[in-house]
């Protein structure tokens, strides 16, 4: 077509630089707001959200929104490197996701900022995205807004809410209530060699019964472990892991962590001497974060000594579990 190579390279480098550019202007505007704040001592909102969020047919305008009620809009991708996303409690695979946890740690600790968070159309991803930033909010004492936009534009419920978080900003600086880091993120608990020696009572959910009747529980008891197939008739198991889990969250992960809480809950079990288990692919997608939520269900329902064992093999992405090699016989 009358390009050569070089030219193709050419622009290709030019475009990369312009990005490049782009971003540092981005990063600029992000650090002069912020600053801005902190010497006038104003409020900012971090509007987070997904690259199509910028469509003003879907974010309805939110931003303008938030600005006629008096605060500064950041983008999170205008702050997210400042902060970090070390420690999690899921799997970080995903460059928005990065940002989001970022940006969250800065807003937490930035008594001049706040976060709200844009979701639609939810779906498992945003279940883990949603529930990290909480968490990372909670840590320090800070609140966390999230709104749900779908196609409607009806925002009277949207204005209440940000009407809402202004009044708390409002009776917490009267409180003078600052940012304070309350706790640490809690360290796993690992099924480790010592565990296995202690004969623990392996929770496997029924995910194949084809497969995993007489077949991976017979495997895995032939190796030395005790193993129980959890039943999955039961519909009160739904019921728990909806309790649980964050609803946004594909439905065998409710199915099947509500299956582990609710047979935890029994009685049938001595818990300091269980486990679960559960598989982890190491893909992209949410399968990988599995481990992790069904670690914030066991938490949640107060059962965060129970250790959460990931069978896989070697994928990127997933745990090791020193208490669980699997010899070929």
């Amino acid at each position: 077509m009358g390009v050569t190579k070089q030219e193709v390279r050419d622009a290709l480098a030019a475009g990369y630089q312009e990005l490049d550019n782009f971003h540092q202007k981005v990063h600029n505007w992000g650090e002069d707001t912020l600053m801005m704040l902190k010497q006038k001592g104003e409020h900012g909102v971090v509007l987070a959200g997904r690259p199509y969020h910028l469509d003003p047919m879907i974010n309805h305008g939110i931003s303008q929104m938030i600005t006629a009620a008096g605060f500064h809009v950041l983008t999170e991708d205008s702050i997210a490197h400042l902060g970090d996303v070390k420690g999690l409690r899921v799997v970080n695979q995903w460059s928005y996701h990065s940002r989001l946890y970022a940006a969250a740690r800065i807003a937490a600790k930035t008594p001049e900022l706040e976060f709200v968070q844009l979701n639609s159309f939810g779906c498992g991803l945003d279940a883990i995205d949603t529930d990290q930033v909480e968490e990372i909010m909670n840590q320090y004492n800070r609140l966390y807004t999230c709104l749900k936009i779908d196609e409607g534009d009806n925002l009277g419920a949207i204005r209440i809410r940000i009407r809402s978080l202004k009044a708390a900003i409002k009776e917490r600086t009267e409180k003078e209530i600052h940012p304070e880091k309350l706790y640490d993120n809690p360290t796993p608990v690992k099924f480790t060699k010592e565990t296995k020696k202690e004969k623990y009572t392996l929770l496997l959910p029924m995910l194949s019964p084809i497969h995993q009747h007489n077949l991976v529980d017979v495997a895995l008891q032939a190796s030395g472990y005790n193993i129980v197939n959890l039943p999955i008739k039961d519909r009160r198991s739904v019921d728990v892991g909806t309790r649980y889990v964050n609803n946004d969250a594909c439905y065998p992960a409710i199915i099947s962590i509500g299956q582990m809480v609710e047979a935890l809950q029994s009685g049938k079990y001595d818990l300091n001497h269980t486990a679960v288990m559960m598989s982890q692919t190491g893909g992209g997608c949410r399968a990988t974060n599995y481990v992790p939520l069904i670690r914030k269900a066991l938490k949640d329902a107060g059962f965060s000594q129970v250790p959460v064992v990931s069978i896989s093999l070697g994928n990127q992405g997933g745990e090791s579990t020193p208490g669980l090699p699997l010899p070929c016989r």
